[in-house]
């Protein structure tokens, strides 16, 4: 057996993992590096999920800027880069801070600015203006290295993803101070070689995405589309044999999934993790941390979940928008809740692009967080929740009804004041779509046949369950199949699914909006 690499697990900095002491792994993104970097200027901005290697790609490009030509040895870059040639370097990292007010916004600015001053023997004359501060910073880097500066910005929206969840305007006025700094590199074009920023979304209006030093989105480039997170290539190349014995398609189907037009990625957190608890499946990415505006997206949104798949958004909504009109797929695209599965070339110009999850982890946990804002239960408190799966995968009917009826007597009366919500079939569905979901069952809803659309489809490994949901139904009497179950007998749902092989079992559901729960529930398995 060959020795593994070590793997590198929280370490943000190129030089540590080349130079560590340990023989840490690294996959080699420096190819991306050099196809940016071969020009004599360029401005480039980035969006990606968090924890998908941005810090580290600032990181390597630094040390590559710096001439550290000893960390790049055996790397694509390494016999291509003018190593004679070095550039001093400002680095502003906006991701150490929980931004609660905008005193701390304001206060990591001037960190950052001190602490490159300090770095490269400056004393900035400017104290009462960041713009102004950072203009004189790249002024003076420049006079005193006569060499051009090289600018990198890593997290440069975290203020404004910090404070999108208060009612108040603080997110307006973050990113009305980060305008007023980035706009120093506007001004200071003339003495800039190169620049480089990140973030998780990308907002219209900053100002910094327009000018005569225009950044180049490469976002959704598919020359750059596997510039974070790892390939299977180089799962199969790379990685020696952290796989043996390893089921590859189960990996696939947790982690895999991310689409930015290039081949599919691999979330590198959830990799790096998943191998260093030998092989155990959990939401390590997810679990890690999730902004807080995403709950408070869904409170304000009136989605239905089953909306959140196969979304079909054009270009110009997909990558960027306004805080006054934040677009909610949009956003959960932009932080890696959602992926894109199909790029559509419109007939009069223009792209579309149909979005879905992009894993088994975030449909999973995406679904739950939609349970728990649809009933506003703690998901640690959704009573039986995982019976029901268990329920299915053993056919086990009676099972199923009795942690459905748990978890509906589980939402809080409170949830229905004010608002008339048990009164509508999409109310259940959605909610029956987040809890089976959630638990990581196969879920589809308004399934389209000839005869009309299926409410919603379930599949466990030998069973097909086809459902139908009806709210204050008559009550059947004995030996009626009920209004629900009639209906799937009537108009055929069942039909696309007679040649799958699997028993097919058909469902129907009556809720009462007195009850606010089950009133009925029937299933028959097809003959």
């Amino acid at each position: 057996m060959s020795q593994r690499q070590a793997l590198p697990i929280g370490i943000q900095t190129f030089e540590d993992l080349r130079t560590g002491g340990a023989d840490y792994l690294y996959i080699d993104k420096t190819a991306h590096i050099h196809e940016m970097t071969k020009l004599t200027k360029g401005y480039y901005f980035l969006s990606r999920p968090r924890r998908f290697g941005k810090s580290m790609l600032c990181s390597t490009m630094q040390a590559l800027f710096e001439g550290k030509h000893e960390l790049f040895e055996g790397l694509y870059i390494h016999d291509k880069w003018d190593w004679s040639a070095k550039f001093p370097v400002v680095r502003i990292d906006l991701s150490a801070t929980n931004y609660k007010n905008l005193e701390a916004v304001e206060t990591r600015l001037w960190i950052n600015l001190n602490r490159n001053a300090e770095f490269h023997d400056i004393e900035l004359k400017i104290t009462d203006s960041l713009g102004g501060a950072f203009e004189e910073l790249i002024l003076r880097i420049y006079q005193k290295f006569d060499q051009k500066v090289v600018i990198l910005v890593d997290e440069y929206d975290k203020p404004i993803q910090d404070t999108l969840s208060n009612d108040d305007d603080l997110a307006s006025s973050s990113l009305d101070v980060l305008r007023g700094f980035y706009s120093a590199i506007k001004a200071s074009d003339q003495y800039v070689r190169f620049c480089f920023m990140t973030g998780i979304t990308k907002f219209t209006g900053v100002g910094l995405f327009s000018g005569a030093n225009n950044f180049k989105d490469i976002t959704l480039s598919p020359k750059y589309g596997t510039i974070c997170g790892f390939t299977q290539q180089e799962l199969d190349t790379c990685f020696g044999n952290y796989f043996e014995g390893i089921d590859m398609e189960e990996v696939k189907a947790w982690y895999n999934g991310y689409n930015y037009l290039g081949d599919a990625v691999y979330n590198p957190f959830d990799i790096l993790l998943f191998l260093s608890e030998n092989g155990i499946y959990d939401n390590y990415w997810w679990d890690s941390g999730q902004p807080s505006f995403l709950t408070k997206m869904f409170e304000k949104g009136a989605y239905e979940t089953y909306d959140l798949e196969n979304l079909e958004l054009s270009s110009q909504e997909l990558k960027q928008f306004t805080l006054s009109n934040l677009n909610l797929p949009s956003l959960l695209w932009q932080a890696g809740y959602l992926t894109i599965t199909e790029e559509i070339q419109e007939p009069f110009g223009g792209r579309s692009y149909v979005l879905s999850t992009p894993n088994r982890e975030v449909r999973m946990t995406l679904n739950m967080l939609f349970l728990v804002s649809l009933t506003s239960v703690e998901s640690n408190r959704l009573l039986k929740r995982n019976e029901a799966v268990r329920s299915l995968f053993k056919n086990d009917l009676d099972g199923f009804e009795t942690s459905v009826r748990a978890m509906f007597a589980a939402i809080p009366f409170n949830n229905y004041v004010q608002n008339n919500i048990q009164k509508y079939e999409g109310y259940y569905a959605s909610v029956m779509f987040s809890f089976m979901a959630g638990l990581g069952l196969k879920c589809r809803t308004e399934e389209t046949n000839s005869a009309g659309r299926i409410d919603m489809v379930m599949e466990s490994p030998t069973h097909i369950y086809v459902i139908e949901f009806k709210v204050n139904a008559a009550k059947p009497k004995d030996g009626d199949r009920g209004e629900a179950l009639d209906q799937i007998h009537k108009k055929k749902y069942y039909e696309p699914y007679l040649n799958d092989g699997r028993k097919i079992v058909l469902i129907g559901m009556h809720f009462s909006e007195e009850k606010k729960n089950l009133d009925w529930f029937k299933a028959e398995e097809l003959k």
